[in-house]
């Protein structure tokens, strides 16, 4: 009997051996050609995957570089607009004032002028420059 229970119990435990070993070795070759199979078919498809992604980094540093390029120009323009309106706020300012002056300046000038400087010059030159040239001549 004891022969027997030793025997049962030996037999169990080559079982159990073989179990794992087989759950162990066998079982596990099979998983490792599927695994194969599918990182081959994983590894094909990687490839256009990667070559998708290098593409959309592209394109997204493509769209990144357009933004700071807006952004710069957008700064360049109102630093633009802000120096031509302080130009133009300068001037209009000291235009002011000076069209005043010059205003005030040409009516001393208009009314000095025009009672004496403006008739004396248009009558003197046509006195001188047409009698002198005429008369030089025509007595000669």
């Amino acid at each position: 009997m004891l022969i027997r229970r030793i025997g049962k119990g030996i037999t169990l435990a080559i079982l159990i051996i073989t179990l794992t070993a087989c759950s162990l070795f066998g079982g596990g070759a099979k998983k490792k050609e599927e695994e194969k199979k599918e990182a081959e078919a994983k590894s094909k498809e990687s490839v256009i995957d990667q070559e998708l992604k290098k593409q959309y980094q592209m394109y997204n540093e493509v769209i990144e570089y357009q933004k700071a390029q807006d952004v710069k120009l957008i700064k360049e323009s109102e630093e633009r607009y802000k120096k031509l309106k302080e130009q133009a706020d300068k001037p209009t300012k000291g235009s002011g004032e000076e069209k005043q002056k010059a205003k005030e300046a040409k009516k001393e000038q208009d009314g000095s002028d025009d009672s004496g400087s403006t008739n004396d010059d248009s009558q003197g030159s046509d006195e001188s420059g047409g009698s002198g040239d005429s008369g030089g001549s025509e007595e000669e």
